[in-house]
C-alpha cells in the first residue's frame, strides 16, 4: 500500500464548464449502460475529474485559509463536482442491488466508489464552508448495510485516491467517511484537513469495525439505524451494535510520529508533503486531543449536570455583550439570554458538560451566526457566575435542524473589571474594560486578561482596582484569541 506511485502523466487542460458538462453527459447515458460499463464509466469520470483538477486543487490546498474570491469560487464548484459524482454512484449503486444476478464484483465496485466519494464530499464541504448534506450519513449507513447483506464489505479491492492505487475494504472506506464527517465537525484548516485526510488513506489496514465492543478500551460506536448518528464515544446501552476501538488508531499515529522525529515528511506523498512541519504537528495535537476527549467522554457523560437538556439561563456572545451583560447583578437571578447583536431568537440549551467544556444546543439558523473562535459566557443557574469560554467546535446533532456548538471553558469564575489603559498617541490614561482569568499558580503567574483586539498592545500599561488595591499590568504575549478579543499574560505591579 505505500509502494511509490509512478508519476502522473500531464494532462491537457480543461475548462470547469467542460468537466460540468461530462458530469452531465455521463448522468443522461447512464440509465442505458450495461450495469459493468455504468460503474467503469462513474469511476472513469472521477479519475479524469482528478487528474484535470489537481494542480488547482493543491494549490488551493496548501494555501490555507480560502480568502480570494476565486478561491472560494473554485472550492464550491469543486464540491459541487463531488456531490454530483456520488449522486450518480449511489443511483448505481441502488441499481446493481436491484438486478438479479448482478456480478459481485461490480457491486462491491460501485459501493466502495460511492463510499469513497462520500468522504470526498464531506471534505470538500467543509473546505468550501457549506453545510454538510444532511443525507450523507443516512446513504453511508444504508449503503454499507446493504453490503454487509450480501457479504461484500470484507473483499479487498484495489481503489484510486488521488493518482495511488489503494488496497481497501468497503468497510475501511466506511470508516474512513464516518471519521472525516467527525473531525470536519473541528477547527481544521482546509490545508490541515487534506492532511489528515492522506494519514487516514495509509491507516487504511486499521480501520475495521468489530461487532462487539472491545472491554476497557476507549471506543466509537456507530448505529446504521440512526440516520443522523455517525461515529460517537460509545457508552454501553446508548443502541450502537458496530465498534471502532482507538487502540489502533493510536498505534498508527505513533507511527506518524516517529517518522517525523527520524526527519521524514509522513507518509511522504500528497498535498501534505510540501507543507511546513508545524502544519503536521497541528495535526498531531488535534488528533491527541480528539482522542483524549473519546477516552474520558465516559467520565464527562458521569458529571453531566441534572439540568442537562434544559435551557441555560443565558448565553452572552462576543467581548462587547459580555462586558455589558454577562457580569450585571441585574440580570444574574433572572432568565436573561443573550446574542441579540448577533440576531440569536431561541433558546440555547446544555447538551453536555465536563470539567474542561460546554456543548449547547441551538437551532441552525442562529448557530450560522455563531464563529469558531468567538468569545463566549455561559450562566449556568440563576444567580450563579457565568462561565467564561470560547468556541472550539460546531457539528450537526442528530436532530435536523440543529448544532453542537462546542465549548472550551476559559475559566468558571472570570472577574470583569473596570480599567485604565495608556493611550500612545496622547500619553494619557483612557478607561477601558477586561475580564481577568485567574490562574492555577498561587504567584499569580498564570493570570490572564481579556481586553478588546482594540485594547491589545503588546508591554503596554493598565491599571486596575481588585479589593481597593490598585495595580498596574503589562500585557505579555497572547495566549489565545479569537475574533474581536484577545487573552494576554500579565505582569502585575503593585501600584500602593
Amino acid at each position: 500500500m505505500n509502494t511509490p506511485a509512478k508519476p502522473a502523466a500531464p494532462v491537457a487542460t480543461t475548462s470547469r464548464s467542460d468537466l460540468t458538462a461530462r458530469h452531465h453527459a455521463l448522468e443522461r447515458s447512464l440509465a442505458g449502460m450495461k450495469l459493468a460499463d455504468a460503474v467503469n464509466g462513474t469511476s472513469q469520470a472521477l479519475r479524469y475529474f482528478e487528474d484535470h483538477t489537481r494542480t488547482e486543487r493543491e494549490q488551493l490546498l496548501k494555501a490555507g485559509l480560502i480568502k480570494a474570491r476565486e478561491d472560494v469560487a473554485f472550492s464550491t464548484w469543486t464540491s459541487e463536482r463531488y456531490d454530483h459524482l456520488l449522486r450518480l454512484a449511489r443511483d448505481t449503486v441502488m441499481r446493481a442491488f436491484a438486478e438479479t444476478g448482478a456480478d459481485r464484483k461490480h457491486r462491491t465496485s460501485i459501493c466502495a466508489l460511492a463510499i469513497l466519494l462520500s468522504g470526498h464530499s464531506i471534505k470538500w464541504r467543509k473546505v468550501a464552508g457549506t453545510r454538510p448534506d444532511a443525507t450523507t450519513r443516512e446513504w453511508l449507513h444504508q449503503i454499507f448495510r446493504t453490503a454487509v447483506s450480501f457479504g461484500d464489505e470484507s473483499t479487498v479491492l484495489s481503489v484510486r485516491i488521488e493518482e495511488r492505487p489503494v488496497d481497501a475494504t468497503v468497510e475501511a472506506l466506511y470508516v474512513r467517511a464516518l471519521l472525516l464527517d467527525r473531525f470536519t465537525g473541528g477547527n481544521l484548516p482546509p490545508n490541515r484537513l487534506e492532511i489528515l485526510d492522506n494519514w487516514l488513506v495509509v491507516w487504511m489496514d486499521a480501520l475495521w469495525l468489530t461487532r462487539e465492543a472491545p472491554a476497557g478500551e476507549p471506543t466509537l460506536g456507530i448505529n446504521t439505524a440512526a440516520a443522523q448518528r455517525g461515529l460517537t464515544p460509545y457508552l454501553h446501552g446508548d443502541g450502537a451494535h458496530l465498534f471502532l476501538s482507538l487502540r489502533p488508531l493510536q498505534r498508527q499515529l505513533d507511527r506518524a510520529i516517529r517518522t517525523f522525529h527520524r526527519g521524514e515528511i509522513f507518509p511522504g506523498w500528497g498535498i501534505g508533503a510540501t507543507a511546513a512541519m508545524e502544519e503536521h504537528v497541528a495535526v498531531i495535537d488535534f488528533l491527541e486531543n480528539e482522542f483524549t476527549l473519546i477516552e474520558t467522554a465516559r467520565v464527562q457523560r458521569g458529571k453531566r449536570l441534572a439540568s442537562a437538556g434544559n435551557a441555560v439561563d443565558g448565553v452572552f456572545f462576543g467581548f462587547k455583550e459580555i462586558c455589558a451583560m454577562a457580569f450585571s447583578s441585574a440580570r444574574a437571578s433572572s432568565l436573561a439570554g443573550g446574542g441579540g447583536e448577533l440576531g440569536i431568537r431561541n433558546a440555547i440549551h446544555l447538551v453536555d458538560i465536563s470539567e474542561g467544556g460546554l456543548g449547547l444546543d441551538m437551532i441552525d439558523e442562529d448557530a450560522r451566526k455563531v464563529r469558531v473562535g468567538d468569545l463566549v459566557a455561559v450562566r449556568l443557574e440563576k444567580g450563579r457566575p457565568c462561565v467564561l469560554g470560547t468556541v472550539v467546535r460546531k457539528s450537526n446533532l442528530q436532530r435536523p435542524t440543529a448544532t453542537l456548538i462546542g465549548v472550551k471553558v476559559l475559566a468558571k469564575s472570570p472577574m470583569h473589571l473596570p480599567m485604565e489603559r495608556v493611550d500612545a498617541a496622547t500619553n494619557t490614561w483612557q478607561p477601558c474594560e477586561g475580564v481577568l482569568i485567574a490562574g492555577a499558580l498561587a504567584n499569580g503567574f498564570a493570570d490572564s486578561i481579556v481586553v478588546s483586539e482594540d485594547t491589545y498592545v503588546a508591554n503596554s500599561l493598565i491599571a486596575v482596582t481588585v479589593a481597593n488595591r490598585n495595580f498596574e499590568l503589562h500585557l505579555g504575549r497572547i495566549r489565545q484569541q479569537g475574533p474581536g478579543w484577545r487573552m494576554a499574560a500579565i505582569d502585575a505591579d503593585d501600584a500602593q
